[in-house]
């Protein structure tokens, strides 16, 4: 794939991050927003390997981190009032490893079994994502471990998880066979 394509084909990711994030922003079962945004980042992350994976990510983190800012995301915006740095840090890096580790799972298994590593990847993830949330929480925000327990068992995740781990297989499958008739 020549560069001016594989260019145009991120910016199309990340412009798709964008979009599913200021979307997903507004859709709650818990205190935290649904993260719809995985999905390209996933894909992108096993397309064009882990560091287009960590681009991704901090799109992803910096938009999540604009709508911290601007009060689209009320439990981002408390969050905001106790530890401004903190969480706007937070939100870029925890987008920023989600992308990055997904495509690393992705590359370490896709030789072995391309299947098992997509799916691998689209549960990294969001468990990366969730994970690096909450142990800002419990080191920041002194909330106990029991908080981590019940957001990692919480609607939102069991969501994010299975809408990864459904879609991105599919949609990685569609780019596959357009780059091989490209």
């Amino acid at each position: 794939m020549d560069k001016n394509r594989k260019t145009a084909i991120i910016a199309i990711f990340a412009a798709l991050i964008v979009v599913l994030q200021c979307i997903s922003t507004f859709i709650n079962f818990g205190s935290f927003p649904i993260t719809l945004t995985l999905i390209p980042i996933i894909v992108g992350a096993a397309t064009f390997g882990p560091y287009i994976g960590l681009l991704l990510g901090t799109v992803f983190g910096v938009v999540v981190a604009i709508m911290v800012v601007t009060g689209a995301d009320p439990s981002g915006a408390t969050m905001l009032a106790i530890h401004p740095v903190i969480t706007i840090s937070v939100c870029i890096i925890k987008g920023a490893l989600a992308g990055y580790v997904s495509g690393l799972v992705y590359k370490i298994f896709k030789d072995k079994n391309e299947k098992l590593g997509i799916v691998l990847a689209a549960a990294a993830a969001p468990l990366t994502n969730t994970v690096t949330l909450f142990l800002c929480l419990i080191i920041f925000f002194e909330s106990s471990f029991a908080v981590m327990i019940s957001a990692l068992m919480s609607i939102n995740f069991v969501i994010e998880l299975l809408t990864n781990i459904l879609l991105a297989p599919g949609l990685l499958t569609l780019i596959h066979s357009w780059q091989k008739r490209a």
